[in-house]
């Protein structure tokens, strides 16, 4: 007898954003700039194959700006669904949250990295930004200032002993 797939569960919090529609004067300059760069190639290389795939690249380079974001916060884990990817990932993979004045910050890693914002997640958050940074921090739980996962910070290592020039040992 076939297994029926589980129903989904329902998301405790889900919302979009559409930066192209919430910024119009920003989007017109956008627009604005693109057709100056594809005006660019064309009168740089006379083809009408390269503006398409210039536009082709552009476009998705930029397609969070240009196409709804969805973002969906489960129990267990987080969704994100872009133009053509969706990215889940649990929460038990995230050690920070940095809140930001457009949104929030996941970090994969307990203290400061340089590789965070290739790892991370950034979550756009236009509204009910109180509701959301408690969930965040709920899950992921508070940030710890810089120490380890458990918020423990690991004893530091005794400083080598230094050689005076009379101290070292002749063989």
């Amino acid at each position: 007898m076939p297994v029926e797939p589980r129903p989904q569960a329902k998301p405790r919090i889900a919302w979009s954003t559409h930066p192209f529609v919430e910024r119009p004067l920003t989007s017109l300059g956008v627009l604005l700039l693109l057709g100056l760069i594809l005006m660019g190639v064309y009168f740089w290389f006379e083809s009408i194959y390269w503006v398409l795939l210039s536009f082709l690249i552009l476009f998705l380079s930029l397609s969070a700006y240009f196409v709804p974001t969805v973002y969906e916060l489960y129990d267990d884990r987080i969704v994100v669904k872009r133009f053509i990817t969706t990215q889940t990932k649990r929460w038990d993979q995230f050690r920070r949250v940095y809140p930001d004045r457009n949104g929030a910050f996941l970090s994969p890693f307990a203290t400061p990295s340089r590789l965070e914002n290739f790892r991370g997640i950034f979550l756009r958050i236009p509204a009910r930004k109180d509701e959301i940074y408690r969930f965040l921090l709920e899950k992921i739980g508070p940030n710890d200032g810089g120490a380890g996962a458990t918020g423990a910070e690991e004893p530091a290592s005794p400083p080598p002993p230094s050689l005076a020039p009379g101290d070292a040992q002749k063989h």
